[in-house]
């Protein structure tokens, strides 16, 4: 039996558990005009001091941000999905709410622009910018599986290093009409290996949907039935290499339904990863995904699974409480 959830109600859902457990200011309607003027200087002014602290500590650390969003499909509308091209607007705008980071230095891919040939072509704009000081951030989020060729085989492209005979991939906007559209893991890791960066965060937010109980949305590409590892655990294994951190919306035989993980996560660099972790005024990458992953499972009734391979040594800052 699929699941089935109501993204409206699931989202108010959200929001209200968010309000509710997130701290509540205590009303302020005794306090004097100057007093609550100075006091709001006082709380900028700690802002600033914390945000210089934190870039002297980090020796003037710049954050860069890849943020991918295919959403629509080409010649195929009945797999586009609006849900996840607002997912890429609300993390643009939470960057940019931190003043870790800079307009420039955050790229954003999406729609009919999320091609696989514009994806390498802003891979290589990260790489050419960021250095060994820096941190950068890869979100993507569209429709993945494992890869088949033209004629239905799989395909395990050199260095042929799955054990199920496919590697896993993302598609691009062309991606249900051409099988080289794609995204395939060990290209993007390829990539990810020629950052300098101190930490690289990537966070994929993709369906697994090979077939077991999802209608098919990849005519042509994923088999019928999909046995084999899991696509995002492949995912995971490609990509988990030292100074990563990984955050994935599903693991095994487990779908990724809407784009409930992006939200939360969302939600958690807004502020609620850190309230509920260590709160110490950063909202990091790992704080955010163990805030995400119980509201996950609760909103799909536990079946989505997120999955979170961190290698990166500490916690991987993301915006600043």
């Amino acid at each position: 039996m699929k699941f089935i959830i109501n993204r409206k109600f699931a989202v108010q859902l959200m929001s209200i558990v968010c309000v509710t457990l997130i701290v509540i200011p205590v009303c302020n309607a005794g306090i004097k005009t100057g007093d609550a003027r100075a006091e709001s200087e006082k709380k900028f002014l700690d802002i600033e001091e914390k945000i210089e602290s934190f870039k002297s500590t980090n020796g003037g650390t710049e954050y860069w941000a890849l943020l991918v969003a295919v959403g629509v499909y080409y010649n195929h509308p009945e797999a586009n999905r609006p849900s996840m091209l607002e997912a890429v607007d609300n993390l643009h705008d939470v960057l940019l709410s931190s003043l870790l980071w800079d307009e420039d230095h955050i790229h954003v891919l999406k729609g009919e622009e999320a091609t696989g040939r514009n994806l390498i072509r802003e891979l290589i704009w990260l790489i050419r910018n960021e250095d060994k000081n820096d941190m950068s951030l890869v979100y993507i989020t569209t429709h993945g599986g494992p890869m088949k060729n033209e004629e239905g085989a799989f395909v395990d492209l050199p260095p042929k290093d799955e054990a199920d005979g496919a590697d896993e991939c993302l598609i691009m906007y062309h991606g249900f009409e051409k099988w080289y559209a794609l995204i395939w893991d060990d290209l993007l890791n390829f990539f990810l290996s020629l950052l300098q960066s101190n930490g690289v965060c990537l966070i994929v937010d993709s369906c697994y949907s090979g077939g077991f109980n999802d209608d098919p949305m990849f005519t042509g590409i994923l088999p019928e039935k999909y046995t084999a590892e899991s696509f995002s655990q492949g995912f995971v294994e490609d990509f988990g290499s030292q100074g990563r951190v990984v955050l994935m919306s599903c693991e095994e035989d487990t779908l990724s339904y809407g784009s409930f993980f992006s939200e939360c996560l969302t939600n958690g660099f807004w502020g609620a990863a850190d309230f509920f972790g260590n709160r110490d005024g950063v909202n990091s990458a790992e704080e955010a995904f163990n805030y995400a992953e119980p509201l996950v499972r609760l909103f799909t009734g536990g079946e989505q699974c997120p999955t979170m391979l961190d290698l990166y040594p500490g916690e991987f800052t993301v915006t600043l409480s």
